[in-house]
């Protein structure tokens, strides 16, 4: 019970000093695309000879190397718009809802090779 009290003390005042790190959320990246929007009434085959309306059209793309703080917007599974761009980042395996705009962290090693650097949400 002593050392139950002293956690629970150490927890309050680590909370009251501001000192307590929240975790972040990084997930790898997959791809860069350019997004283009179709015309209205655009059509596109999928699998099994489905007819589908086209949202988005997605172009591969490369990006600068570098840091960036940049909003994103949930676009599609594992997609995510780069806000007052016409780009977008695959992700693998990303949780992350964002359906509003929301800061991120972009970090871009390379254009080539399975992981093309790390998105960091907060």
């Amino acid at each position: 019970m002593k050392l139950f009290r002293k956690g629970i003390l150490c927890l309050l005042l680590a909370l009251l000093s501001g000192n307590l790190v929240w975790a972040e959320s990084s997930y790898s990246i997959a791809n860069f695309y350019e997004v283009i929007v179709p015309d209205s009434g655009t059509k596109a085959v999928g699998d099994y000879d489905k007819v589908v309306d086209v949202k988005y059209i997605l172009k591969p793309a490369r990006m600068d190397t570098g840091k960036y703080v940049v909003e994103v917007q949930k676009i599609g599974d594992d997609l995510y718009r780069i806000k007052n761009t016409d780009f977008c980042v695959e992700t693998r395996y990303c949780h992350e809802w964002a359906s509003f705009s929301e800061e991120v962290v972009l970090i871009i090693e390379s254009n080539y090779g399975y992981t093309k650097g790390k998105i960091i949400f907060d």
